[in-house]
């Protein structure tokens, strides 16, 4: 190999180390799959995780025309699905992992005076233990990288010393409640080997979410198409998704455990 071939070599290996890799967990639709298409047009690699992504359309056209999009089927309460994909992706340094997959549950199951143990489960499972099983089974893929960042979406309605009023979502506010205190014990679990962990308000989003919180069931909020709403402050999952990478360009690594608005100021818990 002469010195020009092997120059040559080493500048593109070089920059095919340096892409930066993002995981975000569901990423079918809303402010997760916007998160993925703007992290695939900054020329980052992207892992997608969706349940069922044989049946997302939009996620699958998206990986179609960005080669640096990777779709795997992930259900974040399969504990051998985790386990497998962490596997297959042992040694590939993770950037940033977004925990974004996330139900709000509904209305049905949360009103007071008929609470549902069904529902608490659900969430608990999808919302706060996901996270965390997550968070712990690509904690060395993060300490590997450069950025090593992990994410989770949440909202101001788990902050405790907001909460002045009664909510329709009670079980809701519990599980996001619950997911910063998870998320702040796999921050000082990570602290010494530099991992940064923050938990993210993505504000008030035009999503599905935003009509089964509004108190449509899952089933009418899944056949909305367009979302438009007469909501003071409310955005889009474009506009969400863009403030969220600011926030996360923004976090420097000299705090960890920390709970931020879309903006990047902090919010009180």
């Amino acid at each position: 190999m002469t010195r020009l071939m092997f120059i040559s070599c080493f500048i593109f290996f070089s920059s095919v180390a340096a892409a930066e890799t993002v995981l975000v967990t569901g990423s079918n639709r809303g402010i997760g799959l916007e998160l993925v298409t703007q992290y695939a047009s900054d020329n980052w690699q992207v892992i997608a995780t969706s349940r069922t992504p044989d049946d997302d359309d939009k996620l699958q056209a998206l990986a179609r025309e960005n080669s640096n999009v990777s779709i795997e089927t992930l259900d974040v309460t399969n504990m051998q699905q985790i386990a497998a994909l962490a596997e297959k992706y042992q040694g590939t340094a993770i950037d940033v992992l977004i925990n974004n997959a996330g139900l709000l549950g509904g209305r049905v199951g949360q009103e007071w005076g008929n609470l549902s143990a069904d529902v608490f489960s659900e969430l608990m499972a999808v919302n706060v233990f996901g996270p965390l099983k997550i968070s712990e089974s690509f904690a060395t893929h993060v300490a590997a990288s450069d950025q090593k960042k992990i994410i989770v979406i949440s909202s101001t309605i788990g902050s405790i010393s907001r909460m002045q009023n009664p909510t329709p979502l009670p079980i809701l506010a519990t599980s996001k409640a619950a997911v910063n205190m998870a998320m702040r014990t796999v921050a000082m679990q990570l602290k010494d080997q530099g991992v940064t962990v923050a938990m993210l308000m993505p504000g008030s989003v035009q999503t599905r979410m935003m009509y089964q919180a509004g108190g449509m069931s899952l089933e009418e909020a899944s056949k909305q198409t367009t979302f438009e709403f007469d909501r003071p402050g409310a955005i889009s999952a474009e506009e969400s998704a863009s403030r969220i990478k600011r926030v996360i360009e923004s976090i420097d690594g000299s705090e960890t455990g920390i709970f931020l608005n879309n903006d990047g100021s902090p919010i009180e818990w």
